[in-house]
């Protein structure tokens, strides 16, 4: 009980710490801000152009489908893979330093959790509410009833820890391969196509549809996107937690196999 309190508190005190550092970089916050108000009216106005063509192109309503895109231009700030773990564990990799923050006294996954989680909370507050509050005057959002909304924060906090999860195992591989560029660029590519995060899943034909439903990425953009629309309610809503949950324990269990590994394979290379 008592190394759990330690953990919690030292956990604490890292989210503190990556809170001010991120928070330091006010230049970098206001075009976050600007990029984010461009890209959420770019989107309406692209999806109230295809739905005047016509108006029944995703079986949804247009109000919906704009706070479905919306929604997933303001996640993007706490969910998009450019502000995961990888990219730090690259840079102490590149820089010989990553041996300091294994041999810390505190578990090497829970310490990146904890570090990205401060980062999370400025982009949340900071860049995510402010849009959404933005959007929800500019579009006339509506919000969701009680249940949908309940729902739609457990579905987030489902997806920030399988983005984690994802982004942390990419982290890993660079310890392997040393630099991961290219291997984030593509996984960004395929997030981005695979998670609806702006394309709605339920019109992709065919395979690619089936694709979608089977890859873990529906579950960082879309099943939250679509709870929040109330596009899944009820035993549909519990049923995309469900597999929210267990892409949870999958990931959970695979990033500690591929965390022992890495860290045996490192140890006996002697890095």
């Amino acid at each position: 009980m008592r190394t759990n309190s330690v953990s919690l508190r030292m956990g604490a005190a890292f989210v503190h710490s990556e809170f001010l550092n991120i928070s330091v970089y006010r230049v970098s916050f206001w075009l976050n801000l600007i990029y984010t108000f461009l890209m959420m009216y770019s989107v309406g106005y692209v999806w109230r152009a295809l739905y005047a063509a016509n108006p029944s192109v995703t079986g949804v309503s247009l109000a919906q489908m704009i706070s479905y895109a919306v929604m997933g231009v303001a996640l993007e700030a706490i969910l998009h893979p450019r502000n995961g773990p990888q990219s730090y564990i690259m840079e102490q990799v590149r820089k010989g330093t990553i041996e300091m923050d294994i041999l810390k006294p505190v578990d090497f996954q829970f310490y990146m959790f904890s570090k990205n989680m401060g980062g999370l909370a400025v982009r949340f507050f900071f860049l995510v509410l402010p849009s959404l509050i933005t959007a929800y005057f500019l579009f006339s959002l509506k919000l969701p009833d009680l249940p949908a909304l309940m729902g739609f924060i457990c579905s987030l906090a489902c997806s920030v820890i399988i983005s984690f999860f994802l982004n942390f195992m990419l982290g890993l591989l660079s310890m392997v391969t040393m630099n991961i560029k290219n291997i984030n660029w593509g996984y960004n590519a395929v997030l981005r196509f695979f998670s609806g995060q702006m394309v709605p899943l339920w019109i992709f034909p065919g395979i690619l549809k089936i694709l979608g439903d089977i890859l873990p990425f529906r579950c960082i953009y879309a099943i939250p996107a679509s709870i929040y629309i109330g596009n899944y309610a009820g035993m549909d809503m519990l049923g995309a937690l469900g597999v929210q949950g267990a892409w949870i324990i999958l990931l959970w269990i695979s990033s500690r196999l591929l965390m022992k590994k890495v860290f045996a394979k490192v140890m006996i290379q002697g890095g």
